[in-house]
């Protein structure tokens, strides 16, 4: 049974009566929030998973999309007010990852910070891109990276109606990842899981494992086998190692010496 949604920002796929916790997953680029659709049968009886969705795709694909991370996470915050004071664990990966560190770091100003951020997949903020922005790739070099990176269904990929739905959208959303940096950034008073694919080209192990230099709380990095997309294999596993990461840090969190 589908979950009512608190917010056309926010998806959820499993109705919970009473989370005692939240996690809120941010999909990589030209994705929707079907693609965290299985993760709800994963994540515990008493963990609410609410999806994060752009505008431009699914329920929103009549909206315009959005270009800067700055409006998406302002948008978030807003949607995540209802929730109150109950504990955030925020997931992304790939741009998603960036979008879930930009919210904690929205949520750390306002004095609510998220019990725990789960990256995956990108290089650590401070670190810049290894390849030429895609803004300025045309049509059919953009295509290309597309089928590089993996992600895309290749039967979308071969379907020119359904690629000039999509590009502006997919385009939207390289240049919101390709413009998100941050030039020596100060430690994030928050825990850190962060998870590489060995043989992802795209965010290396190394590139991933530079989030330490963010984590001001703790830190811990995941390797998995795989590509960019290996979240996709390695579901269950990625969720049980965000659930054991958030059941030990908040138990040090909340120990009296």
């Amino acid at each position: 049974m589908m979950a009512p949604s608190p917010s056309p920002w926010l998806q959820g796929f499993r109705p919970v009566s009473a989370p005692r916790h939240t996690l809120v997953c941010f999909p990589y680029a030209g994705a929707g929030a079907a693609v965290f659709r299985e993760w709800a049968s994963d994540v515990g009886p008493d963990t609410e998973l609410l999806a994060v969705c752009l505008p431009g795709r699914e329920s929103r694909i009549g909206e315009p999309p959005l270009r800067r991370a700055e409006d998406v996470v302002s948008a978030i915050l807003t949607a995540l007010q209802p929730l109150g004071d109950r504990p955030l664990i925020l997931f992304g990966h790939s741009l998603g990852a960036a979008l879930a560190y930009a919210t904690a770091r929205a949520l750390v100003a306002r004095g609510c910070p998220p019990a725990l951020l789960a990256v995956s997949g990108r290089r650590a903020p401070h670190l810049p891109s290894r390849r030429a922005p895609s803004h300025a790739l045309d049509d059919g070099a953009f295509r290309t990276r597309l089928v590089a990176l993996g992600g895309t269904p290749p039967e979308v990929l071969a379907c020119d109606e359904l690629m000039e739905l999509m590009l502006p959208m997919l385009r939207a959303d390289f240049v919101m990842s390709d413009g998100f940096h941050e030039d020596g950034p100060s430690p994030l008073p928050v825990p850190i899981l962060a998870f590489a694919g060995v043989e992802d080209n795209e965010a290396t192990v190394e590139e991933v494992s530079a989030w330490e230099q963010v984590a001001g709380a703790a830190f811990a990095l995941c390797t998995l086998p795989g590509g960019h997309f290996f979240l996709h294999e390695k579901r269950s596993l990625i969720v049980s190692q965000v659930r054991m990461a958030h059941f030990l840090w908040s138990k040090v969190q909340n120990y009296t010496f």
